[in-house]
């Protein structure tokens, strides 16, 4: 009886505290995730790998959820888990400001109420947490770092593209300019958020998941890291090509109504074509988890 009420009292405060710090995540699902020409935020596609990854692990993860020996059991870590809630409640009114710092309150919470409840899922989620945390909250520290040098650079590439099939753009730096066919014209730039620094973080990401779940040697990983981003840079440029094209084709109007979801079309079907080659490579496939520790282990 002691323990259900103890086992209650632990549900209970995840839960309360989780559902507390719910306004750090107002701002992903406000205009703030459009507000850029371009910005493709990568808390989409890193949400649909939480959904295939409990798909693919759900085994693992209902064992070390069924070897639960009592909410007596590593209390230290539970105790953790509703300090973190506690001090994301805490920093609400910072991490709520921007859409990454809310999209990474929005992994800890998870993680951290998973701690609360059940402390022996903390060696199988935890790799995965972080690489979601790093995925949504790095392409923003990227981008004030080096966002303005890779635009310029997206820019060029761009320019050089668009002269090869002749479309009459004027560039000045990241500025663009052109008229339509129906007389629109068309002016803006091209933004570091435009600038294939979330495309590649969000496949940086997507890789380190599959190289945690594959258990792909590292040099494998490393080869299909370094072509992708290269292939990435260009693709994003070939987007930048398409939307102008449309827009000279189509008019105003088809260009700014397709420009925050062509992107996604682009990139998804990379990422897709790079699964089935990197599931080839070099590698010991797919292993096992210590259930009551959640680690992956190589059998003996």
């Amino acid at each position: 009886m002691r323990a259900g009420l103890r086992f209650l009292a632990w549900l209970g405060a995840g839960t309360a505290l989780s559902v507390f710090t719910a306004p750090n995540f107002i701002p992903l699902f406000n205009q703030l995730l459009g507000d850029q020409f371009g910005d493709v935020f990568p808390v989409f596609p890193f949400a649909a790998l939480v959904v295939l990854i409990t798909a693919l692990r759900w085994r693992e993860l209902a064992d070390v959820l069924e070897s639960e020996k009592g909410v007596n059991t590593e209390r230290r870590t539970r105790a953790a888990g509703l300090s973190i809630l506690l001090v994301l409640l805490v920093l609400e009114p910072l991490t709520g400001q921007t859409v990454s710092t809310a999209g990474v309150a929005l992994v800890l919470t998870f993680y951290a109420a998973a701690l609360a409840i059940n402390p022996l899922t903390k060696g199988l989620l935890l790799p995965y947490a972080a690489v979601f945390a790093a995925g949504v909250g790095a392409p923003a520290v990227l981008q004030w770092a080096v966002g303005e040098p890779l635009a310029v650079v997206s820019s060029w590439l761009s320019a050089r593209l668009l002269a090869v099939v002749g479309l009459p753009v004027a560039w000045t730096g990241t500025q663009f300019q052109f008229v339509t066919k129906s007389g629109d014209i068309i002016s803006s730039f091209v933004a570091p958020g435009c600038s294939s620094i979330i495309s590649v973080t969000t496949f940086l990401g997507l890789l380190a998941l599959m190289h945690l779940d594959l258990k792909k040697d590292l040099r494998s990983t490393a080869v299909i890291a370094m072509a992708g981003t290269g292939i990435l840079t260009v693709l994003n440029s070939v987007r930048i090509l398409l939307l102008m094209w449309v827009g000279y084709e189509q008019g105003a109007a088809a260009f700014w109504g397709v420009h925050n979801w062509v992107g996604y079309v682009l990139f998804l079907g990379f990422y897709l074509a790079v699964l089935p080659v990197y599931s080839r490579m070099g590698g010991h496939g797919i292993g096992p988890y210590d259930v009551k520790t959640g680690v992956p282990y190589t059998p003996s």
